[in-house]
């Protein structure tokens, strides 16, 4: 059966669950809840040894005042310090209130170990999603002993200094091994610095799952591999070459032909059935044959354009290291008018510069019948709106969302947690990849993949969705194997997808009860 989806919610939502909630629940209900999961989750996880809480002014420190009193009836050591809270919210005084004698200490946490000894667990309990300004200086000195402990830390709902919604993180923010995240699953633990801040993301949706499940319109998913079925169909013995679409691919230009065989090396890895590489050569093709994979079928970029019809390409990718000359913008342009509308189209890389610099190919593209897959980078996404590269990383949900209303395309806005967006603006982060991928010619091997996914048949939505979570859970595979982060290159993620996928078509052909 096809797991559930993965919802993610930015503020606003989960702010009005919880006011909902609080309307119609007795007081303290919620804080009560959230202090249980997170003593339920230091029980399974930390079960032995001291427990330091710190806890801020308002809500989220009356959560680890409730969590100090529960693990002190348990038995456990606690201590608490606090921030200054002069009047502090009616849950977080009823906390406080109910915080047994001598657990809140006075002074600096940096005291109780003067022998360098670390904690057991450090519990971040300072600010979570109610933070909209600079970490107070006490805070910021107390997340930076934090990380001196190298104790493991969790934060209760987001770690404090991490922006909910957009994973930008203050220089001084908590650095945490987990966070136990309340109510529903937040974006910002999964993109830009969720990822090195957060840790592992649990969630505890303190009995509101229906309530949230009715403001789920707007938001986005964590795409994991259960949102990828398409990837693990297995394919039937009565099919042919044919079956599986023939790709063209336009890229490489003179001393770019590497990121060309990347980008076509992993479409062959991603099961394409046959693929034709025009490269943009200036008058030839410099390369009679690929010597790894002579399967590949290469010829001068504007002879595979004027011989499209008869090969029978089916789908396309153009802009891998193409180039921004005369040559590939003509190209591009008989790419977006002259070809079939509705046949698949990524545009990758160089191609993206040539759209962010003319008006006139942004309203050929805009005019498909198909919409087609935008793969930029920040930096490339800023041209293509115009605007800078901290702009887009200051909220790449909206970014991607503006970039696909802009350009009626699916866009892929990559980075740490890519975001894909729908010309709707359905958005989604990516769950799987690592640092590995932080290399030259990943963005290559990425557009490849897409393009064999579109040409083998999958819908748009499947295949930007499915290409972002195999690439990075091919770098996931290789890490697992001992091969990266340090020194992945993006030759090796190819055969790592071919084998996930291959997996999990074999686990599907077993039944349900396997694992893809």
């Amino acid at each position: 059966m096809h797991a559930p989806a993965h919802f993610l919610f930015r503020t606003p939502s989960i702010r009005l669950v919880e006011r909902e909630a609080l309307a119609s629940l007795p007081a303290h209900t919620l804080m009560r809840r959230a202090a249980w999961a997170a003593a339920d989750l230091v029980a399974q996880r930390w079960p032995e040894g001291a427990i330091v809480i710190l806890c801020g002014p308002g809500n989220n420190g009356g959560d680890g005042a409730m969590l100090a009193a529960l693990l002190h009836q348990a038995g456990r050591c606690v201590r608490v310090w606090a921030l200054p809270h002069a009047a502090p919210p009616p849950d977080a005084a009823q906390a406080w209130r109910e915080l047994p004698e001598g657990l809140l200490q006075p002074g600096d946490p940096s005291q109780l170990h003067p022998e360098g000894k670390p904690p057991a667990l450090i519990v971040d309990a300072l600010f979570g999603i109610g933070l909209s300004r600079p970490l107070p200086d006490q805070a910021a000195r107390w997340a930076g002993w934090a990380r001196l402990t190298q104790a493991p830390v969790l934060a209760l709902d987001v770690p404090s200094g991490l922006d909910a919604d957009t994973g930008v993180a203050q220089a001084a923010s908590i650095v945490a091994t987990h966070t136990l995240t309340y109510i529903g699953d937040k974006p910002g633990l999964h993109t830009r610095g969720g990822g090195d801040h957060a840790g592992t993301v649990g969630v505890a949706d303190l009995g509101l799952s229906e309530r949230l499940a009715h403001h789920a319109h707007g938001a986005g998913r964590l795409i994991q591999a259960s949102d990828c079925p398409a990837l693990f169909t297995p394919r039937g013995n009565d099919t042919h070459k044919g079956s599986y679409g023939t790709l063209g691919l336009i890229a490489g230009a003179p001393g770019m032909a590497g990121a060309a065989l990347l980008a076509a090396r992993a479409a062959l890895y991603a099961g394409a059935g046959k693929i034709l590489v025009g490269l943009a050569e200036p008058d030839s093709c410099s390369l009679a044959c690929d010597p790894l994979h002579p399967e590949l079928m290469l010829r001068p970029a504007g002879d595979l354009l004027a011989q499209a019809g008869s090969l029978g390409v089916t789908c396309w990718v153009a802009g891998c290291g193409m180039g921004t000359g005369t040559a590939s913008h003509t190209w591009l342009a008989q790419l977006l008018t002259r070809l079939p509308g509705e046949q698949p189209l990524v545009l990758d890389a160089d191609a993206l510069t040539l759209l962010a610099g003319d008006p006139a190919l942004a309203t050929m593209l805009v005019s498909r019948h198909t919409p087609a897959i935008l793969t930029p980078h920040p930096r490339e996404a800023a041209r293509l709106l115009g605007t800078g590269t901290d702009a887009i990383q200051a909220d790449r949900i909206a970014a991607a969302q503006a970039l696909a209303a802009r350009y009626r395309a699916w866009v892929i806005l990559k980075g740490a947690g890519t975001v894909v967006s729908s010309p709707t603006g359905q958005w989604s982060i990516n769950g799987s990849g690592n640092a590995g991928l932080a290399t030259a010619g990943t963005g290559d091997v990425l557009a490849g993949m897409l393009g064999a996914l579109l040409a083998q048949g999958l819908a748009v939505d499947d295949a930007a969705r499915a290409g972002v979570w195999l690439h990075g859970a091919a770098a996931d595979e290789l890490v697992a194997q001992g091969t990266g982060p340090i020194g992945l290159t993006a030759g090796e993620i190819a055969p790592a997808a071919r084998l996930l996928r291959n997996r999990g078509q074999s686990d599907a052909r077993r039944g349900p009860g396997a694992s893809a």
